[in-house]
């Protein structure tokens, strides 16, 4: 996409948004930001390297990976539409709808290339809210883009339009005018455009000088050539007739009787892949919406408590009237009684936001590998042999599984002991198997297994003999040898490492014992 259609597209977006309000946002690829303005969605994409825009009657989104987005651009109406120059920077201009955002808000999408990005930016101090992909100052040193820093415009792409005409560009394009010289040097003209105006141009430096009046008055529109009409283009620079349809997204031209088996068999794993991306989205989204607000599980918490006589442990549920005088149904755990269930959700409530965090997190991965799988089925019919063969090999490849169930160590009185195989094995089952109150053994200070001591619904604590038992397992499972420490402690205290790999933990309230390896 280049800067001088950008002032074609810019009065078509500006009519049909200009003074409506945005009632829907939301993300319909991990690199695309979608508003609805009633009468339709207008897309704005910014995957680097193929940026565009386009509008369409309906859409199906899921929400931005920051609330940001919605907060302030949901319910606030469209004031101007308006470009940078005559680069590839588009300004959507809203009014202000919170007290935060006084004096208005300006969605900036810039379609520069492979720095291509959507930044929110409040209009006051030019500071941004919320941005689609973050720019550290040690990646670029003209500018940094995250939220809280204040916005700097990129650099200009060149010579401004209203500067065409001056005596120092019409002396450059006197001689020898290459599409090299004109997109080099005129702001908003890129190769494709470039390339035409040469065609057109009976003398280049009268058309250039027209072309720069046009858009410094704003009255730039596609132009007839001896090839044809130069219609405004998007996304990769193929030019199109509806400058603001959706990009094709379905392969042509395949040969007639062609047939490929590996491009058949790389189809069909296409197809299954993106069904179960899409199932990952769906899925994820539905567990977001039923997750219950930090408030929502204290105020359950505090009702129970205030409750507790006329509870008991065993129950599953009950209906308990809260202080608005409102009938709310809470599930009980049978083996916990009114307090530790109290306790239950008040953890839970501790703990909401990273659940949160982890489905927003799985929808985003299961978005970009839903990019990454539709480029290579969009790309299947015109792809050499070879990276389909690449292609068939990494995606055809089963994915890897865990080698076998824990092992198994049954100890005296019928107490179970499970052992992780593996780093993945032994996050699994800490993490996953493990109850709360089971007890977690590990080696100290030593690369081992997980061991696991279950309790398996038993009321009574292990005796010093299984405790031994246990903690030579540990021993057994460790890369040492001789008399090795063995750290224990209940499996509620056990957590990941922060920013560690599968397996790696960090745990308190431990105690020691020694055992033979």
């Amino acid at each position: 996409m280049e800067g001088i259609y950008f002032s074609a597209l810019r009065p078509i977006i500006e009519q049909r948004i200009k003074n409506r309000a945005c009632g829907s946002v939301g993300m319909t690829s991990s690199s695309t930001l979608s508003l609805g303005f009633g009468i339709g969605w207008l897309h704005l994409h910014a995957k680097p390297d193929s940026p565009g825009l386009w509008w369409t009657d309906k859409a199906s989104t899921i929400p931005p990976d920051s609330p940001s987005w919605e907060h302030h651009l949901k319910g606030a109406p469209v004031e101007k539409v308006i470009q940078q120059g005559a680069d590839r920077v588009i300004e959507i201009h809203f009014a202000s709808r919170t007290p935060y955002d006084a004096g208005g808000i300006r969605l900036i999408f810039e379609a520069t290339g492979r720095n291509a990005n959507i930044i929110l930016v409040r209009q006051t101090d030019n500071r941004i809210l919320a941005c689609l992909r973050k720019v550290l100052s040690g990646v670029n040193r003209f500018r940094a883009i995250s939220p809280g820093v204040i916005y700097k415009p990129p650099p200009s792409s060149g010579i401004p339009p209203d500067e065409w005409g001056s005596e120092k560009v019409q002396k450059l394009l006197q001689v020898n005018v290459t599409p090299r010289i004109l997109y080099q040097n005129l702001e908003g003209v890129g190769p494709v455009s470039a390339k035409s105006i040469i065609a057109n141009a009976g003398k280049v430096s009268e058309t250039v000088k027209e072309l720069g009046k046009q858009l410094a008055e704003e009255n730039f529109t596609p132009w007839q050539t001896r090839f044809g009409k130069v219609p405004v283009c998007l996304g990769d620079g193929q030019p199109v007739e509806n400058p603001l349809a959706p990009p094709e997204t379905e392969a042509t031209d395949k040969k007639k009787g062609e047939y490929r088996p590996s491009r058949t068999q790389l189809g069909t794993i296409l197809k299954k892949r993106l069904s179960s991306e899409k199932k990952k989205i769906r899925s994820s989204q539905k567990s977001l919406n039923r997750l219950a607000s930090p408030d929502e599980l204290r105020s359950w918490g505090n009702l129970i408590l205030t409750h507790k006589k006329d509870l008991r442990k065993g129950m599953k549920s009950t209906t308990l009237t809260d202080w608005e005088g409102t009938e709310i149904t809470i599930k009980l755990k049978e083996s916990l009684n009114p307090v530790e269930n109290a306790n239950r959700y008040f953890r839970k409530a501790g703990k909401v936001h990273l659940e949160k965090s982890r489905l927003e997190e799985r929808i985003l991965t299961a978005m970009k590998r839903t990019d990454f799988l539709e480029d290579i089925q969009k790309r299947l019919d015109t792809m050499s042999d070879e990276e389909v063969t690449k292609h068939l090999t990494r995606l055809g490849k089963p994915e890897k599984k865990t080698t076998g169930a824990p092992l198994e160590y049954i100890l005296d009185g019928g107490w179970r002991c499970l052992v992780g195989r593996n780093a993945k094995q032994n996050d699994h089952l800490t993490f996953k198997m493990a109850g709360r109150d089971d007890i977690w053994l590990h080696a100290r200070g030593v690369a081992g297994a997980h061991v696991i001591l279950k309790r398996d619904g038993r009321a009574d604590n292990p005796s010093t003999a299984i405790m031994d038992q246990a903690a030579h397992v540990a021993a057994k499972h460790s890369t040492t040898n001789g008399v090795v420490p063995v750290d224990w402690t209940l499996a509620k205290y056990v957590r990941r490492m922060k920013g560690g790999g599968p397996g790696q933990v960090v745990y308190v309230r431990e105690k020691t014992l020694f055992a033979e390896a």
